[in-house]
């Protein structure tokens, strides 16, 4: 049986500890509710591999993306707050199994600096069949935490692409 509270703890902790948004979070928002329960929804009880986090603001409209991998899906979540009553939150659920492809962007010399390390430099864009892109990092990597479930995902994609090829496309 899946303990709900734990999970909203979990997501929660997960969503403070993402740069900016604690500070976002602490005020809370009337749409974190309804985040939370739909990103609770949308996990169950699977393991969160990794959860990045990002905050676009405009002049009078706040977005915040998180993604979530756990060990089959791919969890994409959108709240556009406009300041109005209402704020949209939608959240998408998507088998790992979708994957079509990746593509590597970034990086400095740094990075080679030390083989576990991830200076945050590099970031992986992951497309679906669906037309879902996610992309990871989603925020700064500044902790040990973060550089691991990183990796983990990276090799997670890596071992989906293996496991599930997109099918060859013919030519006629």
């Amino acid at each position: 049986m899946t303990d709900t509270a734990a999970i909203q703890d979990q997501l929660r902790e997960l969503l403070d500890g993402e740069r900016g948004l604690k500070e976002l979070l602490g005020a809370n928002p009337d749409w974190l509710p309804v985040l939370i329960r739909q990103l609770e929804l949308a996990v169950g009880d699977h393991r969160i591999i990794y959860l990045g986090a990002a905050i676009a603001s405009g002049l009078s409209t706040v977005t915040l993306r998180v993604g979530i991998f756990t060990d089959h899906t791919v969890v994409a979540a959108e709240v556009v707050d406009d300041s109005t009553p209402g704020a949209q939150v939608v959240t998408r659920v998507e088998s790992r199994a979708g994957l079509l492809r990746f593509e590597l962007s970034g990086g400095t010399e740094n990075d080679n600096s030390n083989e576990s390390s991830w200076q945050g430099g590099f970031r992986v864009r992951a497309f679906y069949r669906s037309g879902l892109v996610v992309t990871v990092p989603a925020n700064i990597v500044d902790t040990e935490a973060k550089r691991v479930s990183v990796h983990a995902v990276l090799d997670g994609i890596r071992a989906d692409l293996q496991a599930h090829p997109p099918s060859s496309v013919q030519d006629d």
